[in-house]
């Protein structure tokens, strides 16, 4: 295989791509100096957008069609009221008051956490989990989420709590690592989209300038449902070698 066609390099590629965005949005912010945080909102959600373009542009272009990248219906099953509880749970934290809460910065508020929610499952559940199935189901999985976790690295060098900072990486692995079973599983990448955009509306609206021990607490509860459910999926997905293991445990010793 030619290394342009390497599904990795491809995929370290994406991931590259997914972390230009935000930066340009960053860079703009710095240097025109806004503090608003509607037009930050906005000047994010610009940029994510044309991320969105971008990434369309480049599905299109590739050998596979959008069926092929999860652009398929998905069927209402008894494990999304669990993701539905595990959202609600944020609110015990509060609702911050961003912007006096005005109309206006909601609005823009939505409109950039959809522009995210469909950027970032584009290139990480949709592009980069679709290459990197050429290498195995496992590798896409795993390897999607593990690069989803590295771009969110970045937030180590803009003076962030290290704690929180830890904290959302780790949480970012393992959202990254259901997202991808859930793609696995349905064929369709529509339910991750919803699910990342409104996590990240209700993580903007309860979020806090500083860290109390009631966010990290909240924090924790929700890495640890998302190990439940990514321990669920897996084995919903390959139930035929953990029954394997299950019987004949003396031969992975």
């Amino acid at each position: 295989m030619k290394m342009k066609n390497s599904p990795i390099l491809l995929s370290i590629l994406f991931t590259l791509l997914a972390i230009v965005f935000p930066f340009i949005a960053g860079v703009i912010i710095s240097v025109k100096n806004i503090s608003s945080l509607s037009s930050i909102r906005l000047i994010q959600f610009i940029a994510f957008a044309v991320g969105v373009l971008v990434t369309l542009w480049i599905m299109k272009k590739s050998k596979f069609s959008f069926k092929d990248f999860g652009f398929r219906r998905f069927k209402a099953e008894a494990w999304m009221v669990v993701i539905v509880v595990f959202e609600l749970v944020a609110f015990f934290n509060g609702i911050t008051d961003q912007d006096g809460l005005s109309a206006q910065y909601v609005l823009i508020l939505l409109l950039f956490v959809i522009a995210v929610g469909l950027c970032e499952e584009f290139i990480f559940r949709g592009l980069i989990f679709k290459y990197l199935s050429a290498n195995g189901l496992k590798t896409a999985i795993i390897g999607s989420s593990i690069l989803f976790g590295i771009g969110h690295l970045a937030n180590v060098f803009s003076g962030a709590d290290l704690l929180m900072t830890l904290l959302q990486i780790t949480f970012a692995f393992l959202f990254g690592l259901v997202c991808a079973e859930i793609v696995a599983k349905t064929k369709s990448i529509m339910f991750p989209i919803i699910w990342h955009a409104s996590h990240d509306f209700i993580a903007f609206m309860t979020d806090k300038s500083e860290p109390t021990v009631l966010a990290i607490s909240i924090y924790v509860f929700h890495c640890l449902v998302l190990m439940g459910l990514a321990i669920y999926f897996w084995r919903v997905l390959f139930p035929k070698k953990a029954a394997m293991k299950l019987e004949n445990p003396e031969s992975y010793v």
